[in-house]
């Protein structure tokens, strides 16, 4: 492996072999494992930890029944569509990011489901927040993308995370998932991040058609009748709007996961389109170009978003109409509302509101 890779690549087969013996002597990660296997002994952890040998070995026997715990207590129900008209062997997954966990997470048990291996999946260093966790993710075949505020530093980790992910595809052959932007959208309106574009085809030819081409892209949308964590994004955006800023607790993500992982979220669904370069009218102007895929990105997710009972109610109620009253009952509504209570002010309750709108008004734009 190129030397670059190094810090940002999943662990290699001598690092993975070595992390699965360091730990066993781990309390964090044994706490962590009887927290979702509440009668594994800390010697059957440690048994099932020497049965492993590789990432997927991991995966499958400490994550995959985490995931399908979820889809059977969490959910009523969940679609997955699209997948089987796919070449995962080396594609990358841009996908519009609500959940830390579940979005990526999804995709990994269906492979499984399926018998084809494992994506790579990218995670940002600040989730890593101390051995244990860093240990965790890469066994579960991550990849690290580095987080500075430095420019210099900036633009040096988009160049090796950019080349790392060109050489997954197109000489490890494998497949990638990454997200659409930088941290999950708040605010219920996916919009792909130019910066994921601009870092993508920084390790591409001057040909910008063919350099988005070999990455093989496959847009993945996913859309959750009941949005994980919906009150703590909307409290993270009014702080920010009140004060410009919002530092997270350190273990703020770890605690988004587990309630992502366990509140009720309805119904599901996660769809696949694989991303058609010829729908992109490129120029080789770079600025334009990136506009242009940015667009057609968008334009897949809003096409393939489900809405839901919980969308058209929360329409209904913001503007007050019954413009979608088509798509639920009394018995619905009162529901909902009762739901939105949860919020703590008024206005925690309009930015949820909007949080289900925008995908409403993202949809009808792209039907326009």
């Amino acid at each position: 492996m190129e030397e670059i890779f190094k810090t940002i690549a999943p662990y290699s087969k001598e690092k993975v072999l070595e992390t699965l013996v360091w730990l066993e002597s781990s309390d964090k990660f044994v706490k962590g494992v009887q927290y979702f296997y509440p009668n594994w002994s800390k010697g059957l952890i440690i048994e099932k930890l020497q049965s492993c040998k590789t990432c997927s070995d991991f995966q499958v026997t400490f994550i995959e029944m985490i995931i399908k715990n979820s889809i059977n207590n969490s959910m009523d129900s969940f679609e997955l569509i699209g997948l089987d008209k796919i070449d995962t062997t080396n594609s990358l997954f841009i996908s519009n990011h609500r959940d830390i966990f579940l979005d990526s997470a999804l995709l990994q048990n269906h492979l499984y489901d399926m018998g084809k291996p494992f994506t790579e999946i990218s995670l940002g260093d600040n989730l890593m927040v101390n051995d244990t966790m860093k240990a965790i993710a890469k066994l579960n075949n991550m990849f690290t993308v580095f987080r500075s505020d430095k420019r210099m530093e900036k633009l040096k980790n988009s160049i090796n995370l950019s080349k790392y992910i060109r050489h997954s595809i197109i000489n490890k052959k494998v497949s990638s998932w990454i997200a659409q932007g930088n941290g999950r959208t708040k605010n219920g309106n996916d919009i792909t991040e130019p910066g994921l574009i601009k870092m993508l085809l920084l390790s591409g030819s001057n040909d910008v058609r063919a350099s988005l081409s070999e990455l093989n892209i496959v847009v993945s949308t996913i859309s959750f009748e009941y949005e994980p964590c919906a009150f703590e994004k909307a409290n993270e955006l009014s702080i920010q709007e009140k004060d410009g800023d919002y530092r997270k607790d350190k273990f703020e993500n770890i605690n988004s996961i587990l309630s992502g992982i366990n509140s009720n979220k309805g119904n599901v669904k996660l769809l696949f389109e694989k991303l058609n370069v010829d729908n992109i009218e490129f120029t080789n102007n770079r600025k334009q170009d990136v506009v242009k895929i940015v667009n057609e990105l968008d334009s897949l997710v809003y096409k393939n978003y489900q809405l839901w009972k919980t969308n058209y109610m929360a329409y209904d109620l913001l503007h007050s109409d019954f413009k979608y009253q088509e798509y639920y009952n009394r018995e619905d509504i009162v529901r909902f509302k009762k739901y939105l209570k949860i919020s703590e002010n008024e206005d925690i309750y309009y930015k949820v509101l909007k949080m289900y709108v925008n995908p409403v008004y993202n949809k009808n734009k792209a039907n326009l």
